[in-house]
């Protein structure tokens, strides 16, 4: 059994065979002590250096359909004139802010500088593939650069774990991204900058049983390190989707040394549990990222779990 990252004298945490966290959780401005690494050359720049992360610049275009972009939706999606017909194009293993969040403008200002009024090409993932709303689902490439990649090293965008094949690149660039404090990940992002002593302490992904017949089972516990109370009142504890959001109710404080454990589930809400009552499973038994953010969308913590490799 492998244990989990837990600050500094806190002792281990039991987790289920072959589970395993990638990355600490890292309080935004406050060091914090690396969970895992990378590769064995890789550690967290807390604590040590880090080896470069691969470019988003590139040599050759990959071969696929030229298209002329019409209109920015959002950070991660687009309009565009391919062969004559107009399309809805959803960028491929990224997913970047709503406009309505926190760096969502901001996301959605880069993607126009970088493809607006331009030919791009666009590769699918070995198949004409389409998503649920009936965008296709590309990777984006303009002369020079892969987009989605720059979107992710920019810090507009964070991560998938879909299995894409570029993802294992992509993943380097997002944690590159994390540790320097850029776009979305930094602490000004939102508001003024904090510091918050809050870390995200454990992660229970694959209950026994089917995940979604078991979700009070699946869990996160969020833990206050710091040595006075903070209140949580619209916090948000999300996943790398844009449909799984909990948000803290009014009045939610977490005690100094105090830890709150959220379940997937529905239940009645009491002394260190609270119930998120999802439609559905939230976090991926593939890998996946949780996130706890202010109420005005600051990242306070981001834990990024592997389930497969």
């Amino acid at each position: 059994m492998e244990s989990a990252c837990r600050p500094s004298g806190a002792g281990p945490l039991p987790l289920p065979p072959m589970k395993r966290l990638l990355l600490a959780a890292v309080v935004v401005g406050l060091a914090a002590a690396a969970c895992g690494m990378l590769n064995a050359d890789t550690t967290h720049p807390v604590t040590g250096p880090t080896t470069a992360a691969p470019s988003s610049s590139i040599l050759d275009v990959p071969d696929g359909e030229t298209a002329q972009v019409t209109n920015v939706f959002d950070g991660d999606s687009f309009e565009a004139e391919v062969d004559g017909r107009d399309v809805e194009v959803r960028m491929l293993g990224i997913n970047a802010p709503e406009g309505y969040e926190c760096h969502g403008n901001v996301a959605r200002a880069r993607l126009r500088e970088l493809i607006d009024s331009e030919d791009v090409t666009l590769v699918a993932d070995g198949e004409d593939a389409d998503d649920r709303f009936g965008r296709l689902l590309r990777s984006v490439y303009t002369e020079s650069e892969f987009v989605n990649a720059t979107m992710v090293a920019e810090g507009h965008a964070l991560v998938l774990q879909s299995g894409d094949p570029q993802e294992r690149s992509l993943i380097e660039l997002a944690d590159r991204a994390f540790d320097n404090r850029l776009g979305m990940w930094s602490p000004d992002a939102c508001d003024d900058p904090a510091e918050y002593a809050v870390t995200v302490a454990d992660i229970e992904y694959d209950p026994a049983g089917r995940d979604w017949e078991n979700k009070a089972d699946e869990w996160v516990t969020i833990r206050n390190n710091g040595e006075e109370p903070i209140e949580l009142s619209d916090w948000i504890l999300r996943d790398e989707s844009s449909s799984h959001r909990y948000e803290f109710p009014a009045g939610e404080v977490l005690d100094a040394g105090g830890e709150l454990r959220i379940r997937t589930g529905c239940g009645n809400d009491g002394g260190d549990d609270r119930f998120w009552c999802a439609d559905d499973a939230v976090w991926s038994n593939g890998g996946d990222t949780v996130i706890l953010q202010t109420a005005s969308g600051t990242v306070v913590a981001r834990v990024r779990y592997d389930g497969d490799y």
